[in-house]
């Protein structure tokens, strides 16, 4: 409400606000005559709208007063208005070269510079100096000593202020402003009428801004400071770096390579793979200079594309029931007016930072040969220091398959030596849910040892940041747009670097009551099952940790008796029947039956939905619905006769239905026999067939069942109906997943590119959505039915009563929790087992039996238990980790402050300089976190006492799932400035 109240007590002044703007555009208390108020002898007539006051003098004081703002604004007393002017065209002249002073021996003539400012487009009048010691000093060094950056170097006549060229990358950084509407902004700030619009330096500018990048990028990584020069930069030297990721040799403890295998996923690596189709290129042909080959975050474009023309022809196989824009794209040709269709990208899945030569372009999908000459060009050099890493990819269950196989078509240092390195594949969580059953507990990071409550779905955080940036950055050149997306990367990482502190402390606050709530209620759980049975599971998980060939321990017991299955058996029972001599009541056997009445029941709810959609609204479409009706009355009028045979009881039912539209007694003494053999009259034409009541066993009055129907058939009824059940249940969670991938991929993938892709995508949920109310509604049938004709039955205990509420995925509602706070709908929680509760027969399950049906949930206990308490490990591992790196990293910049002892002294200056405020900023950081983090540890009781965050203590249970926000990264970016440059 402050707000609202603000703004109330703005409104009745108004109007004295505009008085006073208005007021600013007279002379105020000055008169026409006024003299000048510095110098009161020359007559006042021009003003400066930047400095405060906007003091009216004349022409000489207001040029005296701006030698050090010559890029402030003057407007001049025309004798009715104040009008645009000009410090030059007041007299003003900038003399360059000695650094703000006077010059003894400037050179005889002005040179006009058209200067780009924040305040606008400026022509200024400087005099370059000619004195001995700036005679071997080019023009353009004496303009960029007045923090002017020079557009050419030979003959400069156009300038940017460093202070544009800040404001514009920061402005880009975090708002994804294009050069574009930057120019424009500040030719509108010079003059929005049109009538004196500056000459068009757009390409001055955006050169100007490719070159000030490129330097800035390199500065902040130290090669201003090192002897071979910038063009000796290694590949991905000017990454920004996780300090919380192990760092052998600058972060890592002593020791850790000899800890015990058990031990050794403390200092394991996680990344995290993923491909953007938003980042495209267009196709225009543009020729350009590569400023930064592979020196930072793309791979090295020359070899990488080598790599890549020889597997043209490669094609992506789907192995998997996922439905995501992995495997939809992957195959999709590339469109011609786009060169590039995305990028492949992989970072460290726990901290979301992007990692050297980590990012590479896709030429068409998500091609094996792009995204393994790009996680390779990543992960190859760590996986030579480290012992265990983790990948995370969408479609882990397929791109691991041969990924060994692959790799030994690679140069021999892009290959991992699998025998020394451990190497885990697993799909992002929120992704798993739409893999099929395999893939759900195969790769799932809930139940993986040891990656504590790593998500792996941060990388998408990151595709949110870069992707405001992809309308402007399609337009460039290739090379261009690499640097500008390199720059994005790096202010992504710099954000990250300085919010590391509160995202640890962050994810600390949640871990620790999270593993307190979850080691109670597994320690709840496990007091109801006998120890002999506990240990056998946990046996079990060993086996399947160690080899994932073994039982899956996470894999739900699932038998679902389809249809198909149930009257198989039935079949095989009755031929045991007809073999023992008890004759069928008709060739047609009653399984036979019942199966064709279940499928009659599903024809008629097709048809009722049809006869209610969009085809009912047209001619041709009522017309192919009244062929259907035609068909299916033709189907039921051939089952009638076989009801009759087993259920004898439905004769005066049916009748019943029939008399009140039978015009005659004779018509209506024959029910049946008018229903099943003879033309239809025209009252029974008017109805419709899909309304019409087939009688099902379910249907008939129970007094009927001994008498009425054939022996065994509602036992048979049951069974099928029980079937049938557990068929579509099954069928709709199956659908619910599809769907909520198939959403998923709409919005990150199909969202703006164009109609048809939208509509196609819509098409897709729609078809989905029906598809599920047809499964919804055969299982409520089902149920029903049940409820009538075994009432009593153990089948209540998993077909529950399917409320909508109930018909959503794990997540539909987004609340933000994961498999560590999950209630998840009773439909996926539920176990489908063998029927056997059926009239007469055994409805109770084994000892076995039981337990087997039981595990599943106690070994889901058991994992989010472990993995917050390897969260808590992990953390406590990260924030000394990032404390020794950011410290190890100010040390590096204090060692490079001398590296350049040959420089000119006033450079030498700068380099020591530059290098001491960076060892400083690092060494505010690790001074920072270490304080926020202490504060935590002792508020949750996890300082022991030692030294900060000694090393390899251990805080939990002895080993440490779920779905995890821990790492929550908000997309967002400030940029990265840090120094005046």
């Amino acid at each position: 409400m402050l707000q609202i109240d603000l703004l109330n007590e703005w409104i009745p002044l108004r109007d004295s606000f505009m008085d006073e703007i208005i007021r600013l555009e007279g002379l105020g208390r000055h008169a026409e005559d006024s003299l000048c108020m510095r110098c009161h002898e020359t007559a006042a007539c021009v003003r400066c709208v930047d400095c405060v006051g906007s003091p009216f003098v004349c022409e000489g004081c207001i040029c005296a007063a701006h030698q050090l703002e010559p890029y402030h604004r003057v407007e001049k007393w025309n004798g009715t208005f104040f009008e645009n002017h000009s410090l030059s065209k007041a007299g003003l002249i900038l003399q360059l070269g000695h650094d703000g002073l006077s010059c003894p021996n400037p050179r005889d003539h002005t040179t006009q510079l058209t200067v780009i400012d924040i305040t606008g487009v400026h022509m200024l009048s400087v005099k370059f100096c000619d004195c001995a010691d700036a005679r071997t000093a080019p023009n353009y060094i004496q303009v960029l000593r007045a923090r002017l950056w020079p557009s050419t170097v030979k003959r400069p006549r156009t300038a940017t202020t460093f202070r544009t060229c800040k404001l514009f990358h920061a402005l880009t950084m975090q708002g994804k402003t294009n050069a574009y509407d930057f120019w424009n902004a500040l030719c509108r700030m010079t003059d929005s009428s049109g009538l004196r619009r500056p000459k068009n330096h757009y390409k001055d500018f955006i050169r100007t801004m490719r070159c000030y990048r490129n330097l800035r990028m390199a500065k902040r990584g130290g090669r201003a400071h090192d002897p071979k020069g910038i063009n000796a930069t290694d590949l991905g030297e000017l990454v920004i770096e996780c300090p919380a990721c192990p760092h052998p040799g600058r972060n890592m403890p002593e020791g850790w390579e000899d800890a015990p295998a058990s031990e050794q996923w403390k200092y394991a690596i996680m990344f995290a793979i993923d491909a953007n189709f938003k980042l495209k290129l267009k196709n225009r042909g543009l020729e350009d200079v590569k400023l930064a080959p592979g020196w930072s975050y793309f791979v090295n474009e020359e070899p990488y594309m080598a790599h890549v023309e020889t597997y043209k022809d490669q094609v992506e196989m789907k192995h998997c029931s996922s439905n995501f824009a992995a495997n939809d794209l992957a195959n999709v040709p590339a469109q011609k007016r786009f060169a590039i269709n995305g990028v492949g990208a992989v970072i460290c899945a726990r901290h979301c930072f992007y990692l050297k030569n980590g990012i590479g372009d896709l030429q068409r999908g998500e091609r094996y040969c792009n995204m393994d000459f790009v996680l390779l060009s990543t992960i190859a050099k760590v996986a030579a220091e480290l012992k265990t890493m983790v990948l995370s990819y969408d479609i882990a269950c397929q791109f691991s398959k041969n990924f060994l196989r692959r790799m030994e078509e690679f140069p021999a240092e892009l290959r991992i030596d699998v025998s020394q390195t451990s190497i885990t594949f697993v799909v992002p969580k929120f992704h798993l849910l739409a893999h099929g059953t395999s893939c759900q507990v195969s790769y799932s990071l809930n139940f993986t040892e040891g990656v504590g409550r790593t998500c792996g779905e941060g990388i998408e955080a990151g595709w949110s940041d870069t992707n405001g940036a992809a309308l402007s950055t399609r337009e460039m050149s290739a090379e261009s747009r690499h640097e500008a997306l390199d720059d994005f990367f790096g202010a992504i990482n710099w954000r990250k670097t300085v919010s590391l502190g509160d995202q640890l402390k962050k994810s600390l606050k949640q871990a620790v009551p999270a593993l307190a709530k979850t080691t109670a209620a597994f320690q709840e759980h496990s007091s109801t099952f006998p120890p002999a049975v506990l240990t056998r599971w946990v046996d079990m998980i060993k086996a399947w940790d160690a080899d994932r060939k073994k039982p899956n321990p996470y894999r739900e017991p699932v038998i679902v008796n389809t249809l198909a299955d149930v009257r198989l058996e039935l079949a095989q029972q009755e031929a045991e029947e007809a073999a023992r001599g008890i004759v069928s009541l008709h060739e047609t056997s009653a399984s036979v039956f019942l199966s064709t009445g279940l499928d009659l029941e599903d024809q008629q709810r097709a048809l009722r939905v049809k006869a209610k959609g969009e085809d009912s609204k047209t001619p041709s479409g009522r017309a192919a619905i009244q062929e259907k009706r035609n068909a299916l009355q033709h189907r039921i009028k051939n089952w009638r006769a076989l009801q009759l045979v087993y259920m004898p009881a439905v004769t005066p039912l049916i009748a019943k239905d029939l008399a009140p539209s039978t015009s005659s007694p004779s018509a209506s003494s024959s029910p049946v026999a008018g229903a099943t053999t003879g033309p239809p009259n025209d009252t029974a034409t008017s109805s419709k067939i899909e309304d019409e009541k087939l009688w099902m066993p379910s249907e008939v009055p129970n007094a009927f069942w001994a008498t009425g129907l054939a022996p065994g058939l509602i036992t048979k009824a049951v069974r099928l109906r029980i079937a049938q059940a557990e068929e579509a249940l099954h069928n709709l969670r199956r659908q619910l997943r599809i769907r909520k991938g198939l959403i998923h991929y709409k919005h990150v993938f199909v969202n703006g590119p164009g109609q048809t892709a939208n509509t196609r995508a819509r098409s897709a949920i729609a078809s989905l959505t029906e598809r599920m109310a047809r499964h919804t509604a055969i299982y409520r049938a089902a149920r029903a039915a049940l409820v009538i004709l075994s009432p009593d039955g153990s089948w209540q205990g998993h077909l529950r009563e399917l409320r909508q509420e109930d018909i959503r995925a794990p997540r539909e509602d987004d609340d933000g929790l994961g498999e560590g706070h999950r209630e998840v709908p009773w439909i996926w929680r539920v176990l489908l087992h063998e029927s056997r509760d059926v009239p007469g027969g055994d409805g109770d399950l084994s000892e076995e039996e039981v337990h087997e049906s039981l595990r599943v949930d106690w070994v889901k206990s058991r994992a989010r238990m472990r993995r917050w308490d390897e969260e808590i490990i992990h953390l406590r591992e990260e924030m000394p980790r990032s404390v020794k790196f950011l410290e190890w990293k100010s040390d590096w910049w204090a060692s490079r402050a001398t590296l350049r002892a040959d420089a000119p002294e006033d450079i030498r200056s700068g380099l020591s300089a530059y290098a001491g405020r960076q060892a400083a900023v690092y060494a505010g950081l690790a001074a920072k976190f270490k304080a926020q983090w202490t504060t935590a540890l002792k508020t949750y009781g996890l300082d022991d006492g030692g030294p900060m965050f000694e090393l390899g203590e251990q805080v939990g249970l002895g080993d440490s799932d779920s779905e995890s926000e821990a790492s929550e990264h908000d997309g967002s970016e400030a940029g990265y400035s840090d120094d005046s440059m």
